[in-house]
């Protein structure tokens, strides 16, 4: 069951992640154009492509984390599947305090942006700085998720010992 809710949600910041960055890119595509034309300059266009880019960026983190596509370090060889295993899982556990930061001071910092303005747009700078947290509590809903797979891997795969 939170493996479908948690393919539901990656596919819904995935979708979400997705029309962000193509806003973002077409706000800077009509930027230039703009600029090198004789439509003038818009102050606007650079806080929309910001807006989308920091909502794209951490959308993008909550779901390359779910897929493991962050960048690893790998020690030992392929063939030492238990010890890989337990490492992974324990990259997992060490990935929760970094997590709580995201969730907790992402919150913290998004509501104290409820009075600061966007220049331009003049609408309150927490919808941006909402995504910290919301990246943070899609990671936490996620870890859940990996930490049991993974430890059902290790746990359940005793027939594979490592050469060592």
């Amino acid at each position: 069951m939170l493996t479908r809710f948690n393919a539901g949600l990656e596919r819904f910041f995935y979708l979400v992640g997705g029309a962000f960055f193509l806003a973002f890119i077409l706000c800077v595509l009509f930027q230039i154009v703009a600029r090198n034309s004789s439509l003038g300059t818009f102050v606007w266009t650079d806080e929309v492509a910001m807006f989308c880019f920091v909502w794209t960026v951490f959308l993008g983190s909550a779901v390359g984390y779910r897929r493991g596509v962050h960048y690893v370090v790998e020690v030992l060889p392929a063939s030492f599947t238990r010890t890989n295993t337990a490492l992974t899982l324990l990259a997992l556990f060490l990935c929760l305090p970094v997590i709580w930061v995201l969730t907790v001071n992402g919150w913290t910092y998004a509501e104290m942006s409820w009075r600061r303005f966007s220049f331009s747009l003049g609408f309150p700078m927490f919808y941006q700085n909402a995504a910290v947290a919301v990246s943070g509590a899609a990671m936490a809903i996620f870890s859940l998720e990996l930490i049991v797979t993974t430890a059902g891997r290790l746990f359940t795969n005793r027939q594979v010992e490592d050469r060592e």
